[in-house]
């Protein structure tokens, strides 16, 4: 049984380990730019991260009639890594300012698909 509990923890960590190099460490410096100084004021920004992946198998088997039976195997997997700005942040003599970064293309986008579904609901 303690043999059971090692050989998880060793797949456990195996697995997590390379999860962290497909998809990289979280960490503050994936976060945030690294700081610009100019003057008496520091200049950063602060970053959002999506992260996404899957991976699949399957195998099947079968026959038809008058046909020898058949099998087959199949897998595949993907993912995605994307990052948008969502802060400004600036430090200066007068104390720390962060300003939001607004994506009005992704509001737009998001007005118009609700407009989408609304006019579609009420043709019902």
């Amino acid at each position: 049984m303690a043999g059971d509990v090692r050989s998880s923890q060793g797949i456990a960590s195996s697995i997590s380990d390379s999860l962290t190099r497909l998809f990289g460490e979280a960490s503050p410096s994936a976060l945030f730019s690294d700081p610009v100084e100019k003057g008496e004021h520091t200049v950063m920004t602060a970053v959002a991260w999506e992260r996404a992946g899957g991976f699949g198998f399957g195998s099947g088997q079968g026959e038809g009639e008058g046909m020898e039976s058949a099998t087959g195997e199949g897998g595949g997997g993907g993912g995605f890594s994307q990052g948008r700005p969502v802060a400004v942040i600036r430090i200066g003599p007068d104390g720390v300012e962060v300003t939001p970064v607004i994506d009005f293309t992704k509001i737009g986008v998001t007005l118009l698909l609700a407009g989408v579904g609304v006019w579609r609901a009420l043709r019902r």
